[in-house]
C-alpha cells in the first residue's frame, strides 16, 4: 500500500504527468488528431514552465503555513513533547553510517530549545521502510549532538498516519494527550490535524521561516525556470495532496 500510494503520486505530478501528456500529444499527432496533439503539448508545457519558478514555490509554501502564534508559556501547558522523522541518509561521517538529514535536524535543534525551556520529555517517531529506525537514529543524535535523552522511540510509524496513531498508543499509556508537535511548517497543516483524530490537543512547534513578508519584493528571476525550483515544488504540491486526502 505504502509503494502504491508513492507509484500514484508520482504518476499524477510532475515531471511524469508532464512526460504522459507529452507522450499523448505524440500518439494523437499520430492518429491526426491535431487539435488535441497541440492541447496536450501546449499543456504540458504550461505545467512544466509553471513547476519550475520560484514564484510557484513561494506562493505554495505561503499557503500551507498557518503561523502558530504561541509562546513559551503556552508551550508549557502541554505534557509532552512529539517530534517527527523525515528519513535517513547513508553516512560517511565517523559518528555512524546513518544520519539524519537536514530537514529532520532542524526539528530536533527546534525540539531541544523547547524541551530546555519547559522541561518536558521527547517523544521520537519514524521508520524506514527497508526496515531501518529513524527515530532509533535521531534518539542517538539528540544525546550525540544536543545532550538530550528522548524519553520514548516509536519506531514502526511509515508515514503521518503512522506517526499520529502509533504515538498516540505510546503517550496513552502515560495519560498524555496535550503534546507540542515538531515539524516543518508546510507538514504542519496535515500532521496537525492527524494527531488531532488520533485524539491528542496539539500545539504546533513550526519549523521554517514562515510567511513571505510583504516587504519581499517580486523580481523576473521569480519567473525564470529554475531546476530547483521543481523539486520544492513537487514537495509542496504533495503535501497539498496529503492534506486534502487526510481532511476526507
Amino acid at each position: 500500500m505504502f509503494e502504491l500510494t508513492k507509484l500514484i503520486s508520482a504518476l499524477i505530478l510532475p515531471p511524469a504527468n508532464v512526460i504522459l501528456l507529452a507522450l499523448l500529444a505524440s500518439i494523437c499527432w499520430l492518429c491526426r488528431c491535431k487539435k488535441m496533439a497541440f492541447f496536450s503539448a501546449f499543456f504540458a508545457i504550461g505545467i512544466l514552465y509553471t513547476v519550475s519558478l520560484t514564484y510557484t514555490a513561494q506562493k505554495l509554501s505561503d499557503s500551507l503555513v498557518v503561523e502558530d502564534n504561541l509562546s513559551i508559556e503556552d508551550y508549557r501547558q502541554a505534557q509532552a513533547i512529539v517530534v517527527l522523522g523525515g528519513g535517513l541518509r547513508d553516512s560517511k561521517e565517523l559518528y555512524n553510517s546513518l544520519t539524519v538529514p537536514g530537514l529532520v535536524l532542524e526539528r530536533m535543534r527546534y525540539a531541544t530549545y523547547l524541551h530546555k525551556e519547559t522541561e518536558l520529555p521527547i517523544l521520537v517517531t519514524g521508520a524506514s521502510p527497508n526496515g531501518n529506525s529513524e527515530a532509533k537514529v535521531m534518539a542517538q543524535e539528540f544525546f550525540t549532538f544536543f545532550g538530550v535523552q528522548p524519553k520514548w522511540l516509536e519506531e514502526r510509524a511509515l508515514n503521518t498516519i503512522e506517526n499520529a496513531q502509533y504515538s498516540r498508543e505510546i503517550l496513552e499509556r502515560e495519560h498524555i494527550s496535550k503534546i507540542i508537535l515538531v515539524t516543518n511548517q508546510w507538514h504542519m497543516q496535515r500532521a496537525k490535524l492527524l494527531f488531532e483524530k488520533a485524539g491528542f490537543t496539539v500545539l504546533p512547534a513550526s519549523v521554517g521561516n514562515g510567511i513571505t513578508p510583504d516587504s519581499y519584493e517580486v523580481n523576473y528571476m521569480h519567473f525564470i525556470p529554475q531546476a530547483g525550483a521543481i523539486n520544492a515544488n513537487m514537495q509542496l504540491l504533495k503535501e497539498w495532496l496529503g492534506y486534502w486526502k487526510a481532511r476526507l
